[in-house]
C-alpha cells in the first residue's frame, strides 16, 4: 500500500490544512493561491470565509507578476515538490506579502516513518520533493521571513501499518497529534509550515 492511498481523495485539504487556513488566514483576507490543477487548492475554502483569492500556477512562483506587498496571505499547499527553484519562489512570496501577511506551505515529509519503512524494506523510493521540517525552516529563513513556524502533519501509525490501513482511515489518535508535534520529521507524513512577514 502506497500512502498516496490514505490521503484525502481528490481535491480535498486535510485537516492539519484546514487548522493552519483557520488559524492564519482572517476572513475577508486577499489572498495568492499559488497551485496545481492536479493537487488540492484552497480555493473552496477561501470563498467560504468570504476571501478574495487569485490563483497563480506554481509554474510561475519565482516570477510573480503582482505589486510588492499585494496580499495579506499567500498559499502554496501541497505543490512545494514543483518548484524549480524553492529559495528564490520563498523571497518573491515574501516580497508581495503584506507587512504582518502569511505564507502558508505545505509538503510531503520524506523522512516520515513509513517512507523510512518503505526504503529500507526495498519498496519505497524517496519520496519526489519531500522535504524535513528543518530544510522547510531554512528555506523559508533564506526567503527573508523573519517569524517561522514548522509542524509534522496528517501522520497516523495504525492507518499507515501494511495492511491495516486498509481498515483504518481516520486521523492520528490524540495522543499521536502529540508525540508528532514533539517529534515532525519522524511521525508527519506532511510537513506544515507559516511564515510572517514582519
Amino acid at each position: 500500500m502506497h500512502l498516496s492511498a490514505v490521503r484525502p481523495p481528490g481535491n480535498q485539504l486535510s485537516p492539519a490544512v484546514h487548522s493552519l487556513l483557520d488559524l492564519f488566514v482572517p476572513a475577508g483576507s486577499h489572498c495568492l493561491n499559488v497551485g496545481a490543477p492536479d493537487r488540492p487548492g484552497a480555493g473552496a475554502w477561501l470563498l467560504a470565509r468570504g476571501c478574495s483569492s487569485i490563483d497563480e500556477d506554481v509554474a510561475r512562483a519565482t516570477e510573480l507578476r503582482f505589486e510588492d506587498e499585494s496580499f495579506d496571505a499567500a498559499l502554496l499547499i501541497g505543490v512545494l515538490d514543483r518548484l524549480q527553484a524553492p529559495q528564490q519562489a520563498a523571497s518573491e512570496l515574501r516580497r508581495v506579502l503584506r507587512p504582518g501577511g502569511v505564507l502558508l506551505v505545505t509538503g510531503t515529509n520524506g523522512a516520515y516513518w513509513r517512507h523510512r519503512l518503505d526504503r529500507a524494506a526495498g519498496v519505497g523510493q524517496p519520496e519526489p520533493g519531500g522535504v524535513s521540517p528543518g530544510s522547510l525552516r531554512r528555506l523559508l529563513l533564506q526567503g527573508g521571513f523573519s517569524l517561522v513556524g514548522v509542524e509534522g502533519q496528517d501522520g497516523a501509525f495504525i492507518r499507515d501499518l501494511p495492511l491495516a490501513g486498509r481498515l483504518w482511515k481516520r486521523r492520528g489518535s490524540g495522543p499521536y497529534r502529540v508525540a508528532e508535534r514533539l517529534f515532525p520529521s519522524l511521525l508527519g507524513s506532511s510537513v506544515g509550515a507559516f511564515a510572517i512577514r514582519v
